[in-house]
């Protein structure tokens, strides 16, 4: 077992089971999650909890090791880090909302434009 798999039930219950990036169930999809390096080891980011989030594989891939995008006025931002707020949802909730019209997770804030 890797040193990443071995914090994956803890990450996984901090996280409610959900994509700490995206709030995808991991029960609903029929996939593994991921456990993702907030900061990415490429760029010296540890292994341990306060580095590690529970990522559906579209936003691991989607961000992969990247820790910057651009909003949409082009300037350059951090990209979402749940491991920034406590608890990790509240987050969210400040940079993500859903439309529940369509399913889609739209932008609140100059990070969540440069998250992808």
């Amino acid at each position: 077992m890797s040193r990443v798999e071995a914090y994956r039930q803890i990450v996984s219950a901090r996280a409610g089971g959900a994509c700490e990036y995206c709030r995808l169930i991991e029960v609903a999809t029929g996939n593994t999650f991921h456990i993702d390096h907030a900061q990415p080891r490429s760029a010296g980011g540890a292994t341990n909890l306060a580095n590690l989030v529970f990522s559906c594989p579209g936003c691991n891939l989607s961000k992969a090791g990247r820790t910057t995008g651009s909003d949409l006025s082009g300037r350059t931002r951090q990209l979402y880090n749940p491991r920034d707020y406590e608890p990790g949802v509240l987050g969210w909730l400040l940079h993500f909302g859903l439309d529940r019209r369509t399913g889609l997770i739209l932008p609140r804030s100059p990070i969540g434009e440069a998250t992808p």
